[in-house]
C-alpha cells in the first residue's frame, strides 16, 4: 500500500552571501556563495541528489558563481547555476519550490526521474542586458568532466571517457508590470545520469498575468528523448504536460489553486510494461498563507496526485528536494497535508 507517514521536515533551508566590485567602465565583478543546510539532519532537505550533473550531498551547494556584469554588455557566470530551463517557469509556481504541493512533482519528471530540472555544475551562463522588460539567458554545462565516471552501468564500451555529456539551456523572458511571458528550450546528454547514451530535447513556454489581486498562469512542458537505455528500459520518451496556477492576494492572505496534468509518455518501464497512453497524471492543490511581515509567513496546504492506471508520480522526490511519499503499484494515489513557517532574512 501507499506508505502513511507523518514528517516534520526541513525542506528548503539555506544561507547565502553574495558580493560585488566596481572595476570602472560600468563593468562589476559579481561573486554568490549558497549552501543548503539540513538543519533537521535529514539527507533529503534540498539534498539535490547526487548526479554527474548536479552534484549533491546532505549539505549541497545551492547556485554559486564568479562572474562579470556590465549593464551595456550583460553578465556572465561560472559555477553552479540553475539552468534557463529549470527557472523559466519558477515565477509561475503558486505554492512556491520545496513544498508538499511543489510543481516538480510533475513538471520535469517521467517514470519517477526528473529529466529536466537541475542546477548544472560546471556551468557557464550568459544573461543580457534587460531590453524593456525582455531578456535572454544562456548556459552550457560540461557536467561530468571527465567524461563518464559509470563504467559499471553498461555505457558504450564500458570504458571510462568513452562518452560526451552535455547540458545546453537557453530561455527568453517578458516581464514587465503585470505580464510575464517565457520559452525554453534545452539539450541534455548523459551517459551516466539517465543509462547509457541517452539524449533528451526539451522544450518549456508560459505566460501569466496578474489583475489586481489576482494572479493567473499557464505552463507547458515537452520532454522528448531518445537512444539507448532511458527510464526503466524505453528507447524513446515523449511527454506534454500542463501547469494551471491561480492566486488571489485577501490583505495579510493568499490564496492558492493549482493544477497539473501529464500526458501520458510513449516508454516501456524496467519490467518490460507497456506504460503508453496509461502513464499520465494529474495534481490538484489548495492552499493559504499568511503573511505576518515582509520576512515572515505561515502556510497551510493540501495536495493530491491521481495517476492513470499505470502512472507512477508521487509528491516529493526528484528535483523537489522532498523524501517523496511511495507508491504502493503503479495508479496509485498520493496525497498530504502540510502546515509550515517560513523566514527569510
Amino acid at each position: 500500500t501507499t506508505e502513511r507517514r507523518t514528517r516534520v521536515s526541513s525542506n528548503n533551508t539555506f544561507l547565502g552571501f553574495k558580493g560585488s566590485e566596481d572595476l570602472g567602465n560600468g563593468l562589476s565583478a559579481i561573486w554568490q556563495f549558497e549552501q543548503a543546510i539540513a538543519i533537521d539532519q535529514q539527507s533529503k532537505n534540498d539534498s539535490g541528489g547526487s548526479t554527474a550533473i548536479t552534484g549533491g550531498g546532505n549539505q549541497s551547494h545551492r547556485t554559486s558563481f564568479v562572474g562579470l556584469a556590465s549593464k551595456q554588455m550583460g553578465t556572465v557566470q561560472l559555477g553552479l547555476i540553475d539552468t534557463p530551463f529549470k527557472t523559466s517557469l519558477g515565477p509561475l509556481d503558486a505554492f512556491g519550490q520545496h513544498t508538499l504541493a511543489d510543481y516538480r512533482s510533475i513538471m520535469g519528471m517521467v517514470g519517477g526521474v526528473n529529466l529536466a530540472s537541475f542546477r548544472a555544475q560546471n556551468a557557464v551562463q550568459y544573461i543580457s542586458p534587460n531590453m524593456g522588460g525582455f531578456y535572454i539567458k544562456a548556459l552550457y554545462s560540461a557536467a561530468n568532466e571527465t567524461g563518464n565516471d559509470a563504467a559499471a552501468a553498461g555505457n558504450t564500451g564500458g570504458v571510462v571517457g568513452v562518452g560526451n555529456p552535455h547540458l545546453y539551456s537557453i530561455s527568453g523572458t517578458y516581464a514587465s508590470g503585470p505580464l510575464y511571458a517565457t520559452l525554453a528550450y534545452e539539450d541534455i546528454k548523459s551517459v551516466s545520469n539517465f543509462n547509457n547514451d541517452f539524449q533528451y530535447k526539451n522544450w518549456r513556454t508560459g505566460v501569466a498575468y496578474k489583475l489586481g489581486d489576482l494572479k493567473i498562469g499557464l505552463g507547458y512542458e515537452r520532454i522528448k528523448g531518445d537512444g539507448a537505455v532511458a527510464v526503466g528500459s524505453a528507447n524513446t520518451i515523449s511527454r506534454n504536460a500542463w501547469y494551471v496556477p491561480v492566486t488571489y492576494d485577501m490583505g495579510n492572505n493568499t490564496l492558492k489553486l493549482a493544477f497539473t496534468k501529464a500526458g501520458s509518455s510513449n516508454q516501456t518501464n524496467s519490467a518490460g510494461k507497456d506504460l503508453s497512453g496509461s502513464d499520465g497524471a494529474k495534481q490538484w492543490s489548495l492552499g493559504v498563507d499568511h503573511n505576518f511581515s515582509k520576512r515572515t509567513k505561515l502556510y497551510a496546504l493540501y495536495t493530491r496526485v491521481n495517476n492513470d492506471s499505470n502512472g507512477s508520480y508521487t509528491l516529493g522526490g526528484g528535483a523537489t528536494g522532498i523524501s517523496q511519499v511511495n507508491l504502493g503499484s503503479y495508479g496509485a494515489t498520493a496525497s498530504g497535508f502540510s502546515v509550515g513557517m517560513v523566514h527569510a532574512f
